[in-house]
């Protein structure tokens, strides 16, 4: 699902993929870092090897339980 949202988001800002340093995605309860998914969505998107990623996992407060 990122991939495609990488490369949409490339085309509407008329950016090239090869020329972007940094890719930064939030995503909720992620498994691991979740750093791997935005790596690979890189790769398919058609960013460099050298663009960093960075994942940020956003625990979500609406999926806690309440606990008497």
């Amino acid at each position: 699902m990122v991939a495609p949202l990488l490369k949409n988001v490339c085309e509407r800002a008329k950016l090239d993929p090869a020329k972007v340093e940094e890719v930064i995605i939030g995503n909720v309860l992620q498994p691991g870092s979740g750093v791997m998914q935005v790596r690979m969505a890189m790769y398919l998107a058609g960013f460099k090897d050298e663009s960093t990623a960075l994942a940020i996992n956003r625990m979500c407060s609406s999926g806690l339980e309440a606990v008497s």
